[in-house]
Parts: structure tokens; sequence; C-alpha cells
């Protein structure tokens, strides 16, 4: 299959999502521009933003923070727990990576497109296409981070069977405590 093809069927595919959305088809009907374009066009000036360095560190903290608060309200929302999985993961991850950005901040600033890079790599882990927050955590944090979390936890659930008094009664209340809708 040529590449012509596969961008004509992504976007066709990409049109088809966009329907779902009310206020795209209204948009679209109102200026008489197909939605795909205009999306295709908001990315296109807000890439464009990334790659002149122009508001980098809010575009970027947008992205990681809107899409994702958009997808994690619908995840709360379903049954499905492999949904919540995904959006726990993947906030997991970028705030690891802020607080590695907080203090090497004069590392970043030579390295060119930074704010590229990483909008590209929160899309990457965001995105369910491509599962990338799930291969981070099982390639890099369930190897070394996972197993001594779960120590520190053990230690910490053995110490509060041992002990009666202070904090031991909070730490063993369970998730049906706290009302699921607030």
């Amino acid at each position: 299959m040529s590449m012509q093809v596969r961008v004509k069927q992504q976007m066709e595919d990409l049109d088809q999502r966009l329907a779902s959305f009310p206020q795209l088809n209204k948009l679209e009907k109102t200026v008489g521009v197909s939605k795909l374009y205009v999306v295709l066009g908001l990315a296109a000036v807000y890439f464009l933003f990334l790659i002149l360095n122009m508001g980098g560190p809010i575009l970027t903290n947008l992205l990681a923070f809107g899409m994702p608060a958009f997808f994690s309200i619908h995840a709360i929302e379903t049954a499905s727990k492999s949904d919540d999985t995904q959006w726990l993961t993947y906030y997991l991850i970028t705030s690891f990576l802020n607080v590695i950005e907080y203090w090497s901040k004069l590392i970043l600033y030579y390295i060119p497109f930074y704010w590229l890079i990483k909008a590209v790599f929160l899309l990457w882990l965001a995105l369910p296409k491509f599962n990338g927050a799930a291969i981070v955590y099982n390639y890099v944090i369930r190897p070394y981070i996972t197993p001594h979390v779960l120590r520190i936890f053990k230690q910490s659930s053995h110490a509060n069977t041992t002990h009666t008094t202070g904090a031991a009664p909070f730490a063993k209340s369970t998730s049906t405590d706290i009302p699921h809708k607030l």
C-alpha cells in the first residue's frame, strides 16, 4: 500500500472521529471549511509555535493537561479499568518528567526544539494508538522502580499491623470508605 493511500485512509478515519463532535460539525457548516482542515490547520499553527519556541512551556503544558483531562473524565465515568490504568500511567510519567524538567531548566535551555520534542513525546504517551505510557511503564518503571515501591508498601503495611494506634486505622481504610461521587 502506498504512502499516499495510507495518508488518505488516516485522514478519512480522523474525519469520521471528528464527526462525533457536534461543535465541529456546526463550525464546518458555518465556516464552509471541512472540520478536518480546521483541526489540521490549528495543529499546524500549534506546532509552528513550538518550532519557533513561541510560548513553548505554556503550549506544551496545555497539551499535557488538556487532552488527558478530557479522556480522564471519560475514563472515570466508564466501568472499564484499562482506560483508568492508561491515564494513571500517563500522569505518573508526566509528573516525573515535570519534576526532572524543573531541576534541569538550565540544561533544557540548550536542547534545540525541546518543547516540540516534549509535545511529540506527550502525544506518543497519551494517544491509545501508540500506547506509549504502557511501554514506558512496562520497560522502565515496572522493572526498576516498582519493586522498591512494593517493598516500601509491604514494610509499611507490616508496621501498621504491629501497631494499633496512630495512623494504622486510617491506613487500613479502603476506597469504599470514600464516596465515589463528590
